[in-house]
């Protein structure tokens, strides 16, 4: 019996052993963990992106000056221009020739002579806005532009200038900031040899022809309500780019076209059509074909996530309106490419969605957490905007076009931030 006894008890122990290690080792694995602290700065240099005033060389440009017997009168750059979305073309040459700019004073030179780069003044885009304006908006008329704008253009730059002979075109820069691109002119095999400026990106095999891989430089769109209105989002915003009064209590924000589109439409690859009938009923979602604009200024300033889907094109100035008054995009356009994607971290700012994923729409954006968005917020604010037209664009397409002349002069611009 005391044998048997001992026996039992010595599996008691056991038993009390093996419970006590068993409860230690999940008083362990429940006990949170210490927070792992973020990485010191080690070799700034090594980091990417890089600051935006640490410049891969400052180069020389100049800017041609095309005579008003053929330029776009300035009446109309400033009037029916004004308006267009494709007024990347004037904002960024005005940008350039204003002496209190400080894209004049650090890039532009008088003296061809030392010039690394050509601006040509081609305002195609406005000319041919101004021309549908007045043909009642048809988009296939032409009024002329190859005969009375195109050419007159390069007979100058070409006939008159020994620049472009020098090198064949390659270092002269013209803007396209339009949809189709060159492809409105008949004669564009003539200004071939030159980087366009365009606001279309795409990766997409379907849109090579538009899209000359490294030889093309993405940039921003003009807006209406940023760039021809003039609507500062800090009359919204306060400095750290939150609401003045109440908060972003909208969670996601979409105007635009269009509410008919269906599924398998080719407008937003039938993208849209998801918004209108769907996630305009959830919760927190503001879905409308348009606003007037201080409304949607007012809007814009209260929402957190703000749809940029493709439209014909996968670009959107949509985008740019979310960006300025520190909405985080929601970018559906697979295949796209954003401007400046060496030097820029779009994804520390935006959020992908993929068109095969747009039906989980409210599933993936509620599952980010709040750390993760206000992150995303922080950086859209204190970085993000700076890509901006009325930014830094100048700065981002200045190292583009050192890297494409293989020209390596670090320098800091002094830009004090």
């Amino acid at each position: 019996m005391a044998a048997v006894l001992r026996f039992n008890m010595r599996w008691i122990l056991a038993l009390v052993v093996a419970c006590l290690l068993l409860s230690s080792m999940i008083f362990v694995r429940l006990r949170p963990a210490p927070p792992t602290p973020p990485l010191p700065v080690r070799d700034v240099p090594s980091y990417w992106p890089p600051p935006v005033e640490n410049a891969v060389c400052r180069p020389k440009i100049y800017v041609y000056e095309a005579p008003s017997t053929f330029q776009v009168p300035k009446s109309v750059q400033q009037g029916r221009c004004h308006e267009s979305n494709y007024n990347s073309e004037i904002i960024l040459h005005d940008q350039l020739t204003d002496p209190n700019s400080v894209f004049h004073q650090l890039y532009v030179t008088k003296n061809p002579e030392e010039a690394d780069f050509f601006f040509i003044p081609f305002f195609g885009a406005c000319y041919l806005y101004h021309c549908w304006s007045q043909t009642n908006w048809r988009w296939d008329e032409r009024c002329e532009v190859d005969s009375r704008y195109v050419d007159p253009m390069m007979d100058m730059v070409i006939n008159q200038y020994p620049y472009w002979n020098a090198t064949g075109g390659r270092t002269h820069i013209m803007t396209m900031p339009m949809d189709q691109t060159f492809t409105y002119y008949q004669s564009n095999e003539r200004f071939q040899p030159a980087i366009f400026l365009k606001t279309v990106g795409d990766k997409r095999s379907k849109w090579m022809y538009r899209h000359r891989y490294h030889h093309d430089i993405v940039i921003p769109s003009a807006t209406r309500i940023v760039h021809h209105l003039g609507i500062d989002p800090l009359r919204y915003l306060n400095d750290e780019g939150q609401p003045k009064v109440g908060k972003r209590d909208i969670f996601v924000l979409f105007h635009g076209c269009c509410d008919s589109v269906q599924v398998d439409d080719e407008y937003s690859n039938g993208i849209r059509s998801l918004f209108f009938n769907y996630f305009s009923h959830y919760p927190g979602y503001e879905i409308g074909q348009g606003l007037a604009d201080v409304e949607y200024a007012e809007k814009l300033s209260r929402a957190k996530y703000g749809l940029a889907p493709m439209g014909w094109t996968l670009d959107t100035t949509r985008i740019w309106e979310f960006m300025a008054y520190g909405v985080v995009p929601v970018v559906i356009a697979d295949g796209i490419i954003e401007p400046f994607e060496f030097d820029v971290d779009w994804d520390s700012f935006i959020v992908r969605v993929r068109r095969d994923e747009v039906h989980r729409l409210d599933e993936i954006l509620r599952g980010i957490d709040d750390a993760t968005y206000e992150y995303k917020r922080r950086r859209l604010w204190e970085h993000g905007r700076r890509v901006g037209l009325e930014k830094d664009a100048w700065h981002y397409i200045v190292r583009e076009l050192c890297r494409m002349e293989h020209i390596d002069k670090p320098e800091n611009l002094g830009l004090g931030y």
